[in-house]
């Protein structure tokens, strides 16, 4: 028999349901700026050394390697002295960010937009960091905007449909993730962000499809596998949820939702009239439904 759970019991068992990666800093353009060095006048009092300026290149270092206070301060000097490269108010955004500093980091975002509103990474990044900060309208009004620079990015339909989410708007989320998923049917985070808004309508048969074919291109995140199993214990497969929240376990044995989701199914009886999915099946099945979106029947 299926198991019922309420749309805030579901909220309280997933974990990174609406996520997605960030772009990487490898995608800024890397400019190198010439240092120059002081060396003291005559005189008994030597004259004050100027500090060097801050590359790209050292800034840029700092951040790829997670010193995310050093890069923030050291791409605060590069701005101040290239103050009309976009790149480095971007890069001054994320490793903003990335200290916890939102304000800074829409901030800077923003000043990037001034130097050029057409970058559409600093679109992006700045509807990321609104959504954080429980802004969606404001998000929505970014991530339109990126969108109408490129209509092609299945990165912006996805930040589109967690904009929706965020504005209650479960139905204009479907389509967005949709269009991300026409796009680009292997975007792992647009095929579980799509699976969430399932499941808080309750279609948990529904769900299946996207998460089984999330898992089938990288099965080692641990949310998709924690989702699926919440998804599998919904339609009445209670072993192979337990099989679900074990790999979740196995990815990050940390993950305390995934912890409590398995204590709880190992405590249920699989109903031996339900057999097992085939989820391997479910995802190429998912796969061609996502083809009808991309050619849909007319009639005639």
């Amino acid at each position: 028999m299926r198991n019922r759970i309420t749309l805030i019991s579901i909220a309280a068992f997933i974990l990174g349901a609406c996520g997605d990666k960030h772009p990487k800093a490898s995608d800024a353009n890397a400019a190198e700026v010439s240092t120059v060095s002081s060396t003291p006048t005559g005189g008994s009092t030597p004259a004050p050394v100027a500090t060097p300026p801050v590359s790209f290149e050292s800034a840029n270092a700092a951040f790829k390697q997670r010193r995310y206070d050093e890069a923030s301060r050291m791409f605060a000097t590069y701005t101040t002295d290239q103050p009309h490269n976009v790149w480095g108010y971007y890069m001054l955004g994320l490793s903003t960010w990335k200290t916890g500093d939102r304000d800074g980091a829409v901030d800077a975002f923003k000043r990037a937009l001034e130097q050029d509103s057409t970058h559409v990474k600093s679109h992006l990044n700045l509807t990321r960091v609104l959504i954080e900060q429980g802004k969606p309208q404001d998000a929505l009004s970014s991530v339109e905007a990126a969108l109408k620079i490129d209509s092609g990015s299945s990165e912006g339909f996805r930040l589109l449909g967690r904009v929706k989410s965020a504005l209650g708007d479960a139905t204009g989320a479907i389509d967005a993730y949709h269009r991300s998923l026409v796009l680009d049917d292997r975007d792992v985070w647009s095929l579980n962000n799509l699976a969430i808004v399932y499941l808080g309508q309750g279609k948990f048969d529904q769900a299946v499809g996207p998460l089984a074919h999330a898992i089938g291109i990288d099965s080692t995140v641990a949310a998709f596998q924690n989702n699926l199993g919440l998804v599998l214990e919904r339609t009445g497969h209670i072993t192979q949820s337990a099989d679900a929240y074990k790999a979740a376990l196995g990815i990050d044995s940390t993950y305390q939702k995934a912890s409590v989701n398995l204590t709880r199914v190992e405590g249920l009886k699989q109903d031996p009239a339900i057999g097992p999915v085939d989820l391997a099946d479910v995802a190429r099945s998912f796969v061609q439904e996502i083809e009808g979106w991309r050619s849909p029947k007319t009639t005639p």
